[in-house]
């Protein structure tokens, strides 16, 4: 039994003793230095990295974005606006311009002596004393005490030299006309962004980059005894000078208002372009409003008025747009002047009857004389020659399939009906003006290239622009763009439309010792699909061919009131008046040929031809040298203007109402 519990013992005292040697190797191992050490020297090369790799992150890659957070913390800034750049017209009159108006603030914590900034700003802007100095007394750290005060009110305010008062610029914009190139211009947001017309389609070049004043001030906003204040000047936006001419402006402004008062119409609209570059000379419309006093509060009338119709809207231009058809026609070799048509006063097209303007026809006439006279039944059998294709191919050159690129908001293009949807019937009347639809800039820019010589222009107002000290930075070069019809039927065409003024519907417009060409256009307006009933676009496309003045006009009134609704009784007397006038402004001299006395003859009374037929009547009006218009188809004459009576000359236009 001993010798048993003594061999246990053995084994427990063994095992202790393995136990024991173990704890003394582990001891061993984790106190020894020598092995430790490499584990800390790793541990502390790798924080150290990590430490200074963070420091060269912040210093270098975050450093000027902590600065500049630490110094945005102990500044205060004021904003100063810069002043956006101005538009001048082509004489460098300004037509939008900034004024400086100056935002005052009081800081509570820096303004030692209270009662006397209230007594200051009550004395420079009439505010109450005991309101003002309660309001600089809170507890805040700034108050604005004025709005838009001027550089007076401003000098009185900092010649008292009382301290915390701050201030900062505020730039409005200007319009020294108000009511003048609304649409062109257009107008800016209350932050000074452009919103609509130049002001928006330049808006980046004319914004210019704000300034700020600094000055240091601590947690509340008390500056710091003997900081310093920096200031950062702000940068102007870029001048634009446009290819406008105020003037000339001003000459279409006074015909649109005459336009109004007579003929009381829904709208108005007149643009002038140098149809040799392109450049828009002046372009108005009614109704408008003031810019300088824009209707923010009535949107519906903001919209309808802000937008310009003259890119924005398409109308059926009637017998203006034979223009394009009658140069399209000579150009293709399809007709000639000397061709011969008949008019019975009307056609019949794919089982459609088409009328001609004058229901009882114009009888067998040349081209030229088709022209002169306006004939449907003319354009009808020109377009027909052409072919959908061909004349197609014509509308594409002069640019009508597409917005013409003017720099201004909202351009749209011209609606044709799809070329291989076109029917004959429909050639047919596209080729007096009817089932088309194009812009008035589209119009006046296509028929340009007819009277040019051929070239296609680009419709622009931008000439160049200028840094604020004058320099030239950057010039729109307008190049002219691909021919449309040849030199030769080019100046065919400036012979016919010329004998449109002289002798045809556009009498109107002729100015005695000056050459113009030009077409009238009657055409009516459609509702719901369906033809409105005494609505109608009245307009007169004029060109001037005398030199110093290659200005294409286009007028149109949109539903005159009346009977007087033709556009040369409407429109094309407008034209004449804006082209005297732009004569006189340029001092160019009328040349007199000895045909002018042809052309107006001598003033007379006009007779009265009501009760009389209209075939007598009509045979007298043309004995005295007038053109003729006749309203309804009545056989006897029930009414005329002008009235009998009236003293007329041969550029009257005399109008026969007969039903």
């Amino acid at each position: 039994m001993r010798n048993e519990e003594s061999g246990f013992l053995k084994k427990i005292k063994s095992a202790f003793a393995r136990t024991r040697a173990n704890e003394s190797t582990f001891k061993h191992l984790l106190y020894n230095p020598t092995k430790r050490l490499p584990i800390v020297i790793v541990l502390a090369v790798f924080l150290f990295c990590a430490v200074f790799a963070k420091m060269a992150y912040v210093i270098v890659v975050q450093g000027e974005e902590l600065q500049a957070k630490a110094i945005d913390e102990w500044m205060r800034d004021v904003p100063t606006d810069a002043p956006r750049g101005v538009i001048c017209d082509r004489n460098m009159q300004p037509l939008a311009s900034t004024a400086t108006r100056y935002t005052l603030y009081v800081r509570p914590s820096d303004a030692d002596d209270k009662p006397a900034v209230a007594r200051l700003l009550s004395d420079v802007f009439g505010y109450d004393y005991d309101s003002t100095l309660k309001k600089i007394s809170k507890r805040t750290s700034e108050v604005t005490v004025a709005k838009s005060a001027t550089k007076e009110q401003l000098n009185l305010v900092y010649a008292s030299g009382l301290k915390g008062i701050y201030y900062a610029e505020k730039n409005y914009r200007y319009y020294p006309y108000g009511d003048f190139m609304t649409q062109v211009l257009g107008f800016c947001s209350s932050d000074g962004y452009g919103q609509t017309g130049l002001e928006a389609y330049y808006d980046k070049y004319l914004v210019g980059v704000n300034g700020q004043i600094l000055s240091e001030s601590d947690l509340v906003g008390r500056a710091y005894l003997g900081s310093s204040s920096y200031y950062m000047p702000s940068v102007a936006g870029l001048n634009l000078v446009t290819t406008l001419d105020k003037n000339i402006q001003q000459i279409v402004d006074g015909a649109v208002r005459n336009a109004v008062a007579k003929f009381e119409p829904k709208g108005v609209y007149c643009v002038v372009m140098d149809y040799d570059t392109g450049g828009i000379v002046a372009l108005s419309e009614y109704p408008s409003f003031d810019l300088n006093s824009v209707p923010r509060d009535d949107l519906q009338t903001l919209f309808a008025t802000s937008k310009s119709m003259t890119v924005s809207s398409v109308y059926e231009p009637g017998s203006t747009f034979k223009i394009l058809t009658a140069a399209s026609a000579i150009d293709a070799g399809v007709v000639s002047v000397s061709d011969r048509f008949y008019c019975a006063g009307s056609r019949m097209v794919d089982g459609k009857k088409i009328r001609c303007w004058k229901s009882k026809g114009h009888g067998s006439i040349d081209f030229a004389e088709g022209v002169e006279q306006s004939c449907n039944c003319v354009f009808m059998d020109s377009a027909l020659r052409l072919g959908t294709s061909t004349f197609y191919d014509y509308l594409r050159k002069f640019g009508l399939t597409k917005k013409t690129g003017i720099d201004m908001t909202g351009e749209t293009s011209g609606i044709f009906i799809a070329e291989d949807a076109v029917k004959t019937v429909d050639l047919a009347r596209i080729g007096f003006g009817q089932a088309v639809a194009v812009t008035p800039i589209g119009l006046i820019s296509a028929t340009s290239s007819v009277v040019n010589g051929g070239a296609k222009v680009v419709p622009h107002l931008l000439d160049y622009l200028t840094s604020a000290t004058g320099e030239k930075v950057y010039s729109d070069t307008q190049l002219n763009g691909e021919r449309t019809v040849s030199a030769s039927t080019s100046a065919t065409m400036r012979e016919l439309l010329t004998r449109v003024v002289e002798n045809g519907s556009g009498k109107g417009a002729y100015v005695a010792g000056y050459r113009i060409a030009g077409k009238t256009g009657t055409a009516q307006k459609y509702e719901n699909g369906q033809i409105a009933s005494g609505k109608y676009y009245s307009s007169f496309l004029g060109f001037s061919l005398t030199e110093g003045a290659h200005y294409a006009v286009l007028f149109i009134v949109d539903e005159p009131k009346g009977y007087m609704y033709y556009g040369s009784l409407v429109a094309a007397p407008l034209v004449g008046d804006i082209f005297e006038s732009a004569f006189a402004y340029l001092g160019i001299e009328p040349n007199y040929t000895g045909k002018e006395a042809e052309l107006v003859g001598e003033p007379f009374s006009l007779s009265e031809f009501s009760g009389l037929s209209v075939t007598e009547a009509k045979r007298q009006i043309e004995k005295l040298g007038l053109y003729c218009e006749i309203d309804g188809e009545g056989d006897f004459v029930k009414a005329q203007y002008p009235l009998a009576g009236v003293t007329v000359d041969k550029r009257n236009v005399v109008l026969l109402i007969t039903g």
